[in-house]
């Protein structure tokens, strides 16, 4: 009796917000695909939710798709997404593939859109969090270089060989007198830290940053570098933000969207293309003697960005 009262509680408080809700906003990075699991039925899930209690229901640029299901799923995904992606007011989708993919379902609400975190240059941490808070601060030494590891990729290509290219790149960032700072952008990529770390246990100028940082932080950190070498998706666009250059270790297409938007496709590695070793010493020989030029076109591409950004307001109405 004790633990049903309680779930009743809980189910009528639920009940209680969703019914003094105007507005959701989908803030997802990448989970409506075919890539990402069982995420997907989530994502529809809280769509119902919205048009069961008429709540405005507003998608915020990701990425999307492929919805490349077994028969099994797509008995069951094809339905709910004809039935309720045409329910949020608006989607915005930050590739070309991804409204390609959204647009067999839906297309007088959808969009194309950067990334939101592109569209703005500043933030006020007064409207962020509702006490004053202090942000880490690190010293960086000048000359360095970050590595930023996504445990994704791990899942999608042999770890022996993708431990092998991290060694490769740190050695030869090593031979041109580069410190190395290895991060995370996620809790779940410490462990992967960690371990390319160990290879290089003794080495003083390979330094592995251990906090779990926000995101402010994190920002703050890639843009005292020269250039990165990174998988996780947002650690691209953070670094882009402050006009930093990319080496790119990939799996889907937003990371070959994005260096295109930038004029950087000559930086992706896409893990399902097989990865040589020869190809990482050319780009990384390549982004050594080019990432201050670099620089100033992803500078120069991120103004033309900021100065077409779409106001909150405007995405709203």
């Amino acid at each position: 009796v004790f633990y049903y009262k309680k779930f009743r509680n809980l189910e009528n408080l639920i009940k209680n917000i969703f019914m003094n809700t105007e507005i959701i906003i989908d803030i997802s990075g990448y989970s409506f695909s075919s890539q990402m699991g069982q995420g997907w039925l989530t994502y529809i899930l809280d769509i119902i939710i919205a048009k069961r209690y008429s709540i405005s229901y507003y998608i915020f640029p990701q990425s999307i798709g492929p919805f490349e299901f077994s028969l099994k799923h797509r008995i069951f995904f094809y339905p709910l997404a004809k039935a309720y992606l045409k329910y949020p007011k608006k989607i915005f989708v930050r590739e070309n593939d991804g409204l390609r993919y959204i647009r067999q379902f839906t297309k007088f609400n959808v969009k194309k859109s950067y990334d939101i975190v592109l569209q703005h240059n500043k933030y006020d941490l007064n409207h962020i969090f509702n006490r004053k808070i202090n942000l880490k601060e690190f010293k960086i030494q000048s000359n360095s270089v970050g590595i930023i590891p996504n445990r994704r990729v791990f899942e999608r290509i042999d770890s022996v060989k993708i431990y092998e290219i991290y060694r490769l790149i740190i050695n030869k960032l090593l031979e041109n007198g580069k410190t190395i700072y290895i991060l995370r952008h996620s809790f779940e990529d410490l462990n992967i830290c960690k371990n390319i770390k160990n290879f290089f246990i003794n080495n003083k100028w390979v330094k592995l940053i251990e906090d779990d940082l926000n995101v402010f932080e994190i920002e703050n950190i890639i843009s005292k570098f020269d250039f990165i070498v990174a998988s996780r998706y947002h650690s691209i666009i953070h670094s882009y933000r402050y006009g930093i250059p990319v080496i790119a270790i990939g799996w889907a297409a937003k990371y070959n969207e994005l260096l295109e938007l930038f004029d950087q496709s000559i930086y992706i590695f896409d893990i399902k293309n097989q990865l040589e070793n020869y190809d990482f010493i050319k780009k990384l020989d390549l982004m050594l003697s080019n990432y201050n030029h670099e620089k100033n076109i992803i500078t120069t591409k991120l103004n033309e960005i900021l100065a077409k950004k779409v106001s909150l307001n405007n995405m709203l109405n």
